[in-house]
């Protein structure tokens, strides 16, 4: 008869010691990617915000009328894509002369807005642009 040979109980404890170790590892790196991965998907949303502010003030400013009142667009659209504990921060428009240099006239050539988007005090997203005067 032959002898059968099998596992010591030491070797299965030391077994599964090591696998022990490497599934922790793997636990502790996929925790890691789902941080990454949802802190760069807040900073996609907010990004596609500002782009997409940003746009809807170039279309708007595109008339007179709402270019010399300084009126803002209808934001309740795009401010859904927000998500939930972001603030969206849009500066007042910053009359600009035809160098780029502030200036207090009453209907500048050239209007920059600034828009950001924050969860409590961090910083996602921030974008600005320059729009001049419709002719």
């Amino acid at each position: 008869m032959k002898k059968v040979q099998g596992l010591s109980l030491v070797e299965v404890l030391i077994s599964m010691a090591i696998l022990g170790v490497v599934i922790v590892a793997v636990a502790s790196s996929m925790a890691t990617n789902l941080k990454v991965t949802s802190s760069s998907h807040e900073q996609n949303v907010a990004l596609k915000y500002v782009d997409s502010a940003l746009e809807l003030y170039r279309i708007h400013w595109r008339s007179m009328s709402n270019y010399e009142s300084t009126s803002n667009p209808n934001m309740e659209q795009i401010n859904r894509m927000l998500g939930q504990g972001m603030t969206a921060v849009i500066e007042a428009p910053e009359g600009l002369d035809f160098d780029g240099n502030p200036t207090s006239a009453h209907n500048p050539p050239m209007r920059r807005i600034t828009i950001m988007v924050l969860r409590g005090d961090k910083l996602l997203a921030k974008g600005s642009t320059v729009i001049g005067k419709p002719l």
